[in-house]
């Protein structure tokens, strides 16, 4: 194995993590807004279906390793990304309230494997020496993710139609399956592992925070659609428009 970080197969998993992040992040500024003006109802009731994008990472956390175990990373990950791409394209063709909570819980399921298993290939293919600075470097691909598909979700929003921020998603997340193909897994013969289990889900020192992350992102959740008319005149530049 090499001895440097940064390797071909490396540069890939961080790629393909950047581009699962934006692909999910691109749809969460808009797409309570678009459902609840489709399905007719507040912004506040389709707002709860990060709650269940949320309930479906909880739901598949205790499966995480028996599934990363007991099957090839690779293809886990690849399995999930690309379930991740169908709901996206499911949004399309939402009509009522049951199926876009069974879209975002679907997609919930999709992203908890796919995180997972990511983390544990970018493991696979680092040296032992240098998994620390892997695992750093892996993670603010994550969030530089988060930062540009939020980004990207607004502009999109704001220049373009919903389906063209749809199209941007399904093609980002393709690319990223794509690139994701090509990355090198040494083998690693399956191992038995129990099929419920809190390995690689939660650990009773992460529970702090934990709970400090997810008031984080409650408050922020909370604020957005406060800011919602400063962000389109301010940063936009829809000044005067």
């Amino acid at each position: 194995m090499a001895v440097k970080l940064w390797t071909v197969h490396f540069m890939r998993i961080c790629v393909a993590n950047l581009l699962l992040f934006i692909s999910l992040y691109v749809l969460f500024p808009v797409l309570s807004v678009e459902m609840a003006d489709r399905l007719g109802v507040p912004v506040a009731q389709t707002g709860v279906i990060f709650l269940f994008v949320t309930l479906g990472m909880f739901l598949i956390g205790p499966f995480h390793a028996y599934l990363v175990d007991a099957y090839k990373r690779k293809y886990v990950c690849m399995f999930a990304a690309a379930l991740m791409v169908v709901a996206t394209i499911g949004y399309t063709f939402v009509t009522n309230f049951t199926e876009l909570i069974l879209l975002s819980t679907v997609q919930g399921l999709a992203f908890g494997i796919g995180t997972t298993a990511g983390i544990t290939l970018a493991i696979d293919i680092t040296s032992s020496t240098l998994r620390s600075a892997g695992n750093v470097n892996f993670s603010w691909m994550a969030r530089l993710g988060m930062i540009v598909g939020v980004i990207l979700g607004v502009w999109l929003y704001q220049s373009h139609t919903f389906q063209n921020l749809l199209t941007v998603s399904v093609i980002t997340g393709a690319v990223g399956i794509l690139v994701l193909s090509g990355v090198y897994v040494p083998f690693r013969a399956p191992i038995v592992t129990k099929l419920y289990s809190f390995d690689r889900f939660l650990l009773l020192r992460g529970w702090v925070p934990a709970i400090n992350l997810i008031l984080i992102t409650f408050v922020s959740g909370l604020l957005i659609p406060l800011v919602h008319p400063f962000l389109n005149d301010f940063v936009l530049g829809n000044i005067g428009i």
